[in-house]
């Protein structure tokens, strides 16, 4: 647990949280994403790689992910300095030489996210299941971030946020009864920021 600031509304807090944990855990703890290191991050628009995007650009890497042309703006404004468009371009010829990549995808993306790293590279997966993937190559590594729950983090989530180094994602909310719909547009993984329950 942790204090909620003042400044922040408990609907904003609600979305923060775990894609907070999960962003910080990946890119600070995980990858140990460093000033001038290249990041491609896989699924931009969803809500823990925009938390992850604002993350590595506020520790001064450079910043490429994927996401559908709709995309394209908010990802910028967020502080993405590549965008590709993973309907129209192959990203792995788009992109070469990254020190690191943060998938939130899975899937095929997972797989060839290792083509685009550098020699000494790593590579940190969330989509993939408990365990990352077996990497093909043996000049780099790939990891499985933990994602725990502690104070620490959290508070690194408020300082981020209140300092205006993170944005609060974009946040769709839903009324409890119609928690199936949300799960559809969930399930879609098209969304844009996060989805909040309003319970009352």
């Amino acid at each position: 647990m942790a204090r909620k600031p003042a400044s922040l509304s408990h609907t904003e807090c609600a979305a923060l949280a775990l894609i907070g944990l999960t962003a910080l855990c990946s890119v600070e703890d995980t990858l140990k994403l460093k000033t001038g290191e290249t990041i491609l991050i896989q699924g931009g628009a969803g809500g823990v790689a925009s938390f992850a995007i604002q993350v590595a650009r506020h520790l001064g890497a450079r910043v490429i992910t994927t996401a559908s042309a709709a995309n394209h703006d908010y990802l910028r404004r967020l502080g993405a300095d590549q965008v590709i468009d993973y309907n129209a371009q192959d990203f792995t010829q788009a992109v070469s030489g990254c020190d690191a990549v943060f998938d939130t995808v899975g899937g095929e993306v997972a797989k060839r996210s290792f083509a685009v790293l550098r020699p000494g590279g790593r590579a940190a997966f969330i989509a993939s299941g408990n365990a990352a993937p077996a990497s093909p190559r043996p000049d780099v590594t790939s990891l499985r971030p933990k994602v725990g729950r502690d104070r620490a983090h959290l508070e690194r989530i408020m300082a981020l946020v209140t300092s205006g180094a993170v944005r609060v994602p974009e946040i769709t909310t839903y009324k409890l009864a119609d928690a199936a719909e949300a799960h559809r547009v969930s399930e879609g993984r098209h969304l844009r920021g996060k989805l909040v329950f309003k319970v009352r």
